[in-house]
């Protein structure tokens, strides 16, 4: 009995080491919680986002191993994958890892971390 408990335990550890979070172009993408024309990868998962003020009207932030590298640089397929569901980056805005995109009116800021990104919905153009 004991040995079958242990058996038990060793393959729920690898089932849950399986199954972590990390960034992978081949599961896809998803809609953003705060846009829906906005893709975040599918192994993302949500985490408490920060407050909005100021210029930010809707804000999510998201957990997900290997979404921005030391420096946060984003996957470039993630980048591609915004620009093909129609998002046009405003590239004068940028500002060091914080990328802002344009679709119909709409300014969504993208903040890459090392293993965090942030999306924000923005109330207005932004200012350079």
């Amino acid at each position: 009995m004991k040995q079958l408990l242990a058996l038990l335990a060793v393959m729920s550890i690898l089932v849950l080491t399986g199954c972590s979070n990390v960034y992978s172009q081949e599961d896809g993408y998803r809609m953003a919680i705060i846009n829906q024309g906005f893709p975040v990868p599918k192994e993302a998962y949500e985490v408490k986002a920060e407050d909005c003020v100021g210029e930010i009207s809707k804000s999510a932030k998201y957990k997900l191993k290997g979404i921005g590298d030391s420096e946060g640089n984003p996957p470039d397929h993630y980048l591609r994958t915004i620009e093909e569901w129609g998002w046009t980056e405003m590239m004068e805005d940028r500002r060091g890892s914080i990328h802002f995109y344009e679709k119909q009116g709409k300014i969504i800021s993208l903040n890459i971390k090392e293993n965090v990104f942030d999306v924000f919905e923005m109330t207005s153009a932004t200012e350079s």
